[in-house]
C-alpha cells in the first residue's frame, strides 16, 4: 500500500527534474540564467548587465530591455580597435538552439543609463526583456537579476 502511495510523488519529482519543455511547431522557449546588473560607481549613474538567454524551438532576437532601477537600457557590443574598447549600441541580439545570448562583462551586454543610486549590492531586480521571432511576434520574460558590485 505504501508503495502505491509513493509512485505520485516519484512522478512528481522526475518531472521537475527533466529539462524545459518540447517547443510546439514553429514556436520557442526562451529560458534566462545569470542575469545580473552592475551597481554604477559612486557618482554615477551608468551600469552594465548581463544575462544568458537559451532557446528551444525557432531562433528570437532579443530586442529591447527594461527595468524599474534605469531610466533606459541598451543592447551594447564591445569590440577592441587598435587597443580601444569601442562599445556601440545594436537593435538585437539573436538566440537560436544551441547558441545562446551571452551578455557579460568585456563582451555583448546591457547598458543603463538613469541607475536608481539607492540600489546595493546583493539587490534582486526585475528586467524586462522582449523577444521576437521571425514572424514578428514579441514575448516578453520577466527574470531577476543579481546587484554585482563592479569587481564581482
Amino acid at each position: 500500500m505504501l508503495f502505491r502511495a509513493l509512485i505520485p510523488a516519484a512522478a512528481v519529482l522526475l518531472a521537475a527534474c527533466s529539462g524545459p519543455a518540447e517547443a510546439p511547431a514553429g514556436e520557442s522557449v526562451i529560458e534566462v540564467k545569470d542575469a545580473f546588473v552592475i551597481k554604477p560607481a559612486a557618482g554615477r549613474d551608468v551600469a552594465g548587465g548581463g544575462l544568458m538567454a537559451y532557446v528551444t524551438g525557432a531562433p528570437v532576437e532579443l530586442v529591447g530591455a527594461s527595468t524599474d532601477i534605469a531610466d533606459r537600457v541598451e543592447l551594447h557590443t564591445m569590440t577592441m580597435e587598435d587597443g580601444v574598447m569601442q562599445m556601440r549600441q545594436v537593435d538585437s541580439f539573436t538566440a537560436s538552439e544551441g547558441d545562446p545570448i551571452v551578455l557579460q562583462r568585456g563582451g555583448n551586454h546591457l547598458m543603463l543609463f538613469g541607475v536608481d543610486p539607492d540600489i546595493a549590492e546583493g539587490d534582486t531586480v526585475d528586467l524586462s526583456l522582449e523577444f521576437r521571432d521571425s514572424d514578428g511576434t514579441s514575448q516578453t520574460v520577466v527574470t531577476s537579476a543579481e546587484v554585482k558590485g563592479l569587481g564581482d
